[in-house]
């Protein structure tokens, strides 16, 4: 894996899903300013809390993930999850949240304040143990 920062400004960016794993990856992304279409049959409250997001009340289909840039493959379902990875290009990047083994990447645990950026990564692995040391980094930079 070659780590690296995107900047999202104006990229499109596809969730299929509409549960807590989709919730986080909206947020973050919104965060780096992306364009954020949403695909699911239903999706939590909290989506109707969020500006500047796209919501598609349906099952998936190839045809929503046509132009986007990354697409997040996040419902509950392996055999739903592996027809979008299918489904993509190969231009696109594609993160399958049930099988990292489809993933072009992976997200990373991160620390951010004004002056940097400190990202963590287990390889999709262990991400409770990174979660972890994430807690506790944070503990340790707010003690200096």
């Amino acid at each position: 894996m070659y780590p690296v920062m995107l900047d999202l400004t104006g990229k499109k960016i596809v969730i299929i899903g509409g549960g807590r794993i989709a919730l986080r990856k909206t947020i973050a992304i919104l965060n780096a300013k992306g364009q954020v279409t949403l695909v699911a049959p239903t999706f939590l409250e909290e989506f109707n809390e969020l500006e500047n997001i796209k919501l598609i009340k349906a099952t998936y289909m190839a045809e929503y993930i046509k132009e986007a840039h990354l697409i997040f493959a996040c419902t509950d379902s392996k055999a739903i999850n592996q027809k979008i990875v299918n489904d993509a290009s190969e231009s696109q990047w594609v993160n399958d949240c049930s099988q990292k083994e489809n993933s072009d990447f992976y997200n990373m645990s991160t620390i951010e304040s004004q002056d940097y950026l400190i990202a963590l990564s287990s390889y999709g692995k262990q991400p409770k143990a990174t979660k972890k040391l994430r807690d506790w980094l944070i503990n340790v930079l707010e003690k200096r």
